[in-house]
């Protein structure tokens, strides 16, 4: 897909003027891996199974069905491998140490790709945990709890279920303290998430948005990058690392 140069061009400069940039991510950043979205015609969220198993107390109703369906899930999580928008994010950190990142995804691609540090909004299909007894190290052989022998789930935040609020505190913190905040591959309508952008922008950040539809922040931004997070990040942090600066 084809971008003007002016959208471009000002991302980059605000890029380039920021000390502190923050980056949140969305599945939109992930689906070129292969990991489907959640709302797409072909989403997550048209599947019966992913509506049924996605609830804090599914895996007390059905549990046989509950770990077969995670496990399923991260069977191709973990056989994706990170695309160059995950690689983009990893380069930025390295070019403005000062970068974080926070992501609403669970497939730990950021991490793989060698992000440091990256706040899990919505926890790691990567990691298990035994709500019985409080373990939460494996091996989980078939998704049994190793210590009690209690069925495992995945440590991701589900249905009916709130968010850690320690990671939250500190996407909190680096959006009000950021000079650009920029969403990539996210709706940024699901809060407590959606009020990280708002968050930044009432305390004088700068925005981007970068995504393949329209956001209902666009209107907020001061670049709005239509395209691809595999196409568009590489690019952005390219403008970036020619600048010479390293503030």
């Amino acid at each position: 897909m084809t971008e003007s140069r002016e959208p471009i061009a000002t991302a980059i400069e605000l890029l380039r003027e920021a000390r502190r940039i923050v980056v949140l991510s969305g599945a939109g950043l992930s689906k070129a891996s292969g990991i489907p979205t959640y709302r797409d015609a072909d989403g997550l969220w048209t599947s019966q199974n992913a509506l049924q198993y996605s609830h804090a107390d599914d895996l007390a109703r059905d549990p046989a069905g509950f770990s077969r369906f995670w496990a399923e899930r991260l069977a191709v999580v973990e056989s994706a491998r990170p695309n160059p928008g995950h690689l983009a994010l990893a380069q930025l950190q390295r070019l403005r140490p000062a970068t974080r990142l926070i992501t609403q995804n669970v497939d730990g691609l950021l991490t793989v790709a060698g992000c440091l540090d990256v706040l899990e909004l919505h926890g790691s299909l990567r990691r298990w945990r035994c709500d019985h007894c409080g373990n939460r190290r494996g091996p989980w052989l078939l998704n049994r709890c190793k210590r009690c022998g209690s069925r495992a789930r995945p440590d991701v935040v589900m249905f009916g279920e709130m968010l850690n609020q320690g990671v939250l505190l500190d996407a909190s913190t680096a959006a009000q303290a950021c000079d650009v905040f920029i969403v990539v591959g996210s709706t940024a309508v699901v809060y407590p998430a959606a009020e990280l952008p708002l968050a930044a922008l009432s305390a004088g950040g700068r925005l981007i948005t970068l995504n393949m539809e329209p956001l209902h922040l666009d209107a907020s931004a001061s670049a709005v990058l239509r395209g691809a997070a595999e196409e568009l990040l590489p690019r952005l942090v390219a403008g970036l690392g020619h600048s010479g600066t390293t503030s």
